[in-house]
């Protein structure tokens, strides 16, 4: 199918767009989870970390569902691959090679960086899916809801 790729009709709504004559009559619907699953016992202390803050905020839009729990799972583990990735980048980003009088003979990036940049690549492709880039968020209009907390 050429073109952009057709918007749900509930992101329609949200986001204030929705016309009687783009609604497609026999949309597929997925139920909504009304708790927050435990999380995947795949996860890393990481991705731990991100389950809860991206099933918390879409559990709070209404925007759970079961049938997307491998694809918030997905988006985690990548998360935390990269997060983790960058921290033992911490230590330093070049390899250096030397010789055996001491003598500098090649540096290299480390192998760490490709794997956080593909990492953060494969994120960075789920995330608009759920509206987790600043960018995506753009696209959707909340509906009206009294003031939310800050949360710190």
């Amino acid at each position: 199918m050429k073109g952009r790729k057709p918007k749900p009709t509930r992101l329609k709504e949200m986001a204030d767009t929705v016309r009687p004559c783009r609604i497609m009559p026999n949309e597929m619907e997925v139920s909504r989870l009304l708790n927050i699953p435990e999380p995947p016992m795949e996860l890393s202390e990481q991705g731990l970390r991100e389950w809860d803050n991206i099933t918390n905020e879409l559990h709070a839009k209404q925007m759970l569902h079961l049938v997307d729990l491998s694809l918030v799972s997905a988006y985690c583990n990548e998360m935390a691959l990269y997060i983790e990735t960058e921290q033992t980048l911490l230590k330093g980003r070049i390899d250096e090679f030397y010789n055996d009088e001491g003598v500098l003979i090649k540096r290299t990036a480390k192998p760490e960086q490709k794997i956080a940049k593909d990492a953060l690549a494969a994120a960075l492709k789920i995330a608009p899916q759920f509206g987790l880039t600043p960018s995506a968020r753009t696209r959707i209009s909340m509906p009206l809801q009294g003031p939310k907390p800050l949360v710190i």
